[in-house]
Parts: structure tokens; C-alpha cells; sequence
């Protein structure tokens, strides 16, 4: 997918989801993203553990990475 904003809005209304992804490892990740209809690759699901990590994750945070992203 790439768009960590995208896949964080998408995760984001599910805190239990977002919970067991901040904890999985990168293979697990993308494993529980999938059974959600969510395609991710490993680095992705490190992008998001990173942006989530500390549960502090708000729209600042969101405006920062999409910001982030556009320099690539």
C-alpha cells in the first residue's frame, strides 16, 4: 500500500487492531492488515508500529506523516 496515513485511517476507529498491530512482529502485521482487506508490506507495518508505538498517535501526528511522505 505506502500510504501510512491511509492505512492508520483505516485501523484507527479499531483500538483492539491497532493494539495487536503496535505489538505484532512485521510478518504478523501484515498477516492481521490482510485479514482486514488491508494490503501492507512488512515496512509498512514498521511505519505504522513507529507511528503508533506510543498510543499518542493524533491529527497532528497524521499531518506530519502525510507531509513526510509527499517530500519522497
Amino acid at each position: 500500500m505506502g500510504d501510512i496515513t491511509e492505512i492508520i485511517k483505516k485501523i484507527s476507529g479499531n483500538k483492539e487492531l491497532m493494539a495487536q498491530i503496535a505489538k505484532a512482529d512485521p510478518k504478523q502485521g501484515v498477516e492481521l492488515l490482510g485479514k482486514a482487506n488491508i494490503d501492507v508490506s512488512e515496512d509498512d507495518i514498521k511505519k505504522v508500529q513507529a507511528a503508533v508505538s506510543d498510543g499518542k498517535l493524533d491529527l497532528g501526528d497524521l499531518k506530519n506523516l502525510a507531509g513526510g511522505l509527499f517530500k519522497k
